[in-house]
């Protein structure tokens, strides 16, 4: 039976948060919106990819927790989005960033890319969120952030860590292929950092923040001084290249019982 449990979650977030709702960051407060802004897309490509694939899963154990997964990530999405109305009634426009993402994601990576290739991406997208989840939980990176927020990213974070083998697995289920893998996690880093910075850019840009020194001073210290949060994302992504690696050698299950019991 499939460990992976599909919460049905209802975040309903107060019109009243604040607009730098991470510790009054700019930086920070950005960074994560534009990730919020990432999500519902990303999830979808990747729920469509996994899902049409699930009947070519010859292994049951397998087929249930792709199913699972499945049902988690249609659950993210949802609630993430939802976060876009506070993000709009504070005057923030995004419908270009989000039709330009709907274009790469579904004209291009879904209609162009083999099977072998968008689940390649998509392990390799799966082992990005792992790592900043387990950044997240483990060094309680939202402490400073307003509650309804830190709620959003830990249960996020810890579905992520549940649900870490999926993705992976129905690679492998595919192609054992290694290069095919790396190939796949290049594509999977390069989209990601792409579309992120893309979105901090646009959001400090409307916020008229984007030549502000005190921003890129924050952001300085959060990637590279204080938190290390790039630093520590890139050598903890490092162990996807071992040959024989596999996600449950990252000894992270732990840290969801405080988030999902």
């Amino acid at each position: 039976m499939s460990q992976i449990t599909v919460r049905q979650k209802n975040f309903d977030f107060p019109e009243q948060i604040s607009r730098y709702w991470y510790g009054n960051s700019v930086f920070k407060s950005h960074f994560f919106n534009s990730i919020t802004l990432l999500f519902p897309d990303g999830e979808q490509f990747m729920l469509r990819t996994i899902k049409r694939q699930i009947k070519q899963i010859d292994n049951p154990n397998l087929k249930e927790e792709a199913l699972a997964f499945v049902g988690q990530e249609a659950q993210h999405a949802v609630q993430h989005e939802k976060f876009w109305q506070n993000l709009r009634q504070q005057g923030y426009t995004f419908d270009r960033y989000l039709r330009w993402l709907h274009f790469i994601l579904f004209n291009v990576c879904e209609t162009r890319l083999n099977i072998k290739f968008k689940l390649a991406m998509i392990a390799g997208v799966e082992h990005f969120t792992n790592v900043i989840a387990e950044l997240t939980l483990k060094e309680e990176l939202f402490a400073e952030a307003e509650p309804i927020m830190k709620e959003l990213f830990e249960w996020h974070s810890a579905e992520e860590i549940e649900h870490k083998t999926v993705a992976y697995d129905v690679l492998q289920n595919v192609t054992k292929n290694y290069l095919i893998r790396l190939i796949g996690i290049i594509m999977a880093y390069t989209f990601v950092l792409s579309f992120v910075n893309l979105g901090l850019i646009m959001m400090l840009y409307q916020d008229k923040k984007l030549l502000d020194i005190k921003v890129w001073q924050e952001m300085l210290q959060f990637f590279f001084s204080k938190e290390k949060f790039l630093l520590k994302v890139f050598w903890q992504s490092l162990d996807y290249l071992n040959i024989n690696f596999h996600p449950l050698d990252r000894d992270n299950l732990f840290l969801i019982k405080r988030v999902v019991g």
